[in-house]
């Protein structure tokens, strides 16, 4: 389950202290008899196991679920309206920005990150999902107006499809809204999609795999080599 659809409640929250009441049983308020305590307890995180928003973070997380289900005209924008830059890389991800805004191909990134300490970080990135992410500023999201205005580099995240930490040696993986993440021990490392379950096979020489996706890799002094996986999507989320 995504994070807006775990966050669909709390447009039944017309406040934060409606928000924090949804933690607070008929049991606790019998026992404390004071509301203001009760809440204050949920805050501090004593009546719940997971993460209790603050003020901000919900105000943030339900503007996000009112995005998804009412988008404003803020969702089309493309963040490579204006770039201006002859990076290669960058010109690739301009290619498919906007048909994967529209659904029409599904494009997985792989990349490499090299850090200034020479540590390396390398991951698979969903690129409508992560663009969706920008649009709704959902916390953590990649800047993808900063990438294509070149004030940072495009690097994969922890959050991403999979992330992996050459200098830790730690590997983690994550669905997205148009992935799941399969491990297949003949075939290594599937994602599937979604909408019309086809899998994309990193491995793009496995034959029973090769109609699902096209790969190209593209090259640029930024960005050194980087895989485009480009599904063409059959039937859209």
């Amino acid at each position: 389950m995504s994070a807006v659809q775990q966050d669909m409640f709390l447009l039944d929250c017309p406040t934060y202290e409606d928000y924090l009441d949804t933690f607070i049983t008929r049991k606790d308020v019998n026992f404390l008899r004071n509301i203001r305590f009760c809440r204050m307890l949920v805050e501090l995180g004593y009546r719940s196991a997971s993460e209790i928003y603050t003020p901000e973070q919900y105000e943030k997380r339900k503007a996000a679920v009112q995005e998804s289900l009412w988008p404003t005209k803020k969702s089309a924008m493309l963040f490579s309206e204006n770039l201006t830059s002859n990076d290669p890389v960058l010109l690739e991800l301009v290619r498919r920005e906007e048909p994967n805004t529209q659904k029409i191909i599904s494009t997985i990134i792989f990349l490499k990150h090299r850090f200034k300490s020479g540590f390396e970080v390398s991951g698979y990135i969903d690129f409508e999902h992560s663009l969706r992410r920008a649009n709704l500023m959902v916390e953590g999201y990649t800047d993808w107006l900063g990438v294509f205005q070149e004030r940072i580099l495009l690097r994969p995240k922890p959050t991403d499809l999979s992330f992996y930490d050459w200098h830790k040696g730690t590997v983690q993986y994550s669905n997205s809204e148009n992935y799941v993440v399969l491990h297949d021990a003949e075939n290594g490392l599937i994602f599937m999609h979604r909408g019309d379950h086809k899998k994309i096979c990193v491995d793009i020489s496995r034959e029973m795999y090769t109609n699902n996706c096209t790969r190209e890799m593209h090259f640029s002094e930024k960005y050194g080599h980087v895989i485009f996986y480009d599904h063409e999507v059959r039937k859209k989320i």
